[in-house]
């Protein structure tokens, strides 16, 4: 009686393993001093909760140790999954990036110099061979944040989801239907806002955490280092109260006709200053009132996950 498994028996068997292994990808989150991945379960996001894998990244490094950094940390998220071989890998990049091809152009920001020019899927498939690893696909990294609070987050379920960043910069995404939108006529060139013209700039200067430090010593004199800083005053400290309410008002102002051309149901929004909405938020509120607006607003669900879940879904066929 035969008991092992033709050389047939034996593909048919590793092609099921495989086919059954699409249904999980890998959510990869690039930063500039670290990268975070972990397996993503596309059928039950919600569900399987995957150990996350964070590791340490010199971004002004060669382009083999920083490659290496990414493929170790994503054959770690991998092993810890327990399933042994993942064939999908989403990334979530800053730009500037092709994200169509997988090639970095990023150039003269000291942060990731060294891969500019770079066939970044090329060069992660050679590195992780044995993980079972075959397709690899990109998303800018507010857009992926969008993906995953839509995906799994505070806008599941939701149709037209306006999801902003707030911090170091202001980043955006723009989802309908579960898909990302970037050259819609509903919604800004890629689907970003940072560069939109506002009070004489651009969006990214006036909503970002260098408007609060820029801001805060116009009024006060005195420098800080972040919006934390001036949060933490908030409490006692005028200026500080008033600084929110400024940020709140203006973000109202910028926000309401890009949400109305995109014709919004849920606006998502995350970021490290969207922990201050309770602070920014009554004005912000406030404002949309004055033109008679009530907007479903919704704080992301998934806070440091959520460009990681995005990036995964980039491989789910819903």
């Amino acid at each position: 009686m035969e008991t092992g498994l033709s050389g047939s028996n034996y593909n048919e068997v590793l092609q099921l393993i495989m086919n059954t292994n699409c249904n999980y990808a890998v959510g990869v989150d690039i930063g500039g001093s670290h990268v975070c991945s972990r397996v993503v379960d596309l059928a039950a996001p919600g569900g399987t909760e995957y150990p996350v894998v964070d590791t340490p990244v010199d971004c002004g490094a060669g382009a083999s140790a920083v490659l290496a950094a990414w493929t170790g940390n994503i054959r770690r998220a991998i092993s810890a999954s327990g399933l042994g071989r993942v064939r999908n890998v989403g990334l979530a990049f800053p730009g500037p990036f092709d994200y169509e091809r997988g090639i970095s152009l990023i150039q003269g920001v000291r942060k990731f110099d060294r891969l500019y020019g770079l066939d970044v899927t090329e060069s992660l498939l050679a590195r992780l061979e044995g993980a079972g690893v075959e397709e690899c696909r990109y998303v800018n990294d507010a857009a992926a944040f969008a993906l995953g609070e839509c995906f799994c987050g505070a806008a599941s379920g939701a149709g037209r989801v306006m999801a902003l960043t707030l911090g170091t910069g202001f980043g955006s995404g723009f989802v309908a239907a579960g898909r990302l939108l970037t050259d819609a006529p509903e919604v800004p060139v890629h689907g970003w806002v940072y560069h939109l013209p506002f009070e004489g700039g651009i969006a990214d200067d006036a909503f970002s955490t260098r408007w609060f430090c820029r801001r805060y010593r116009a009024l006060t004199g005195r420098e800080v280092t972040g919006v934390k800083e001036i949060a933490d005053r908030a409490g006692t400290e005028k200026e500080a109260r008033r600084l929110f309410d400024e940020y709140g008002r203006r973000l109202g102002e910028f926000i309401l006709p890009v949400f109305d051309r995109f014709r919004g149901d849920v606006l998502v929004l995350g970021g490290n200053i969207a922990r201050a909405y309770p602070l920014f938020g009554p004005a912000f509120e406030a404002r949309l009132a004055d033109e008679g607006r009530k907007i479903d607003i919704r704080m992301s669900a998934l806070l440091d996950q959520a460009a990681m879940a995005g990036a995964a879904s980039l491989f789910w066929e819903n």
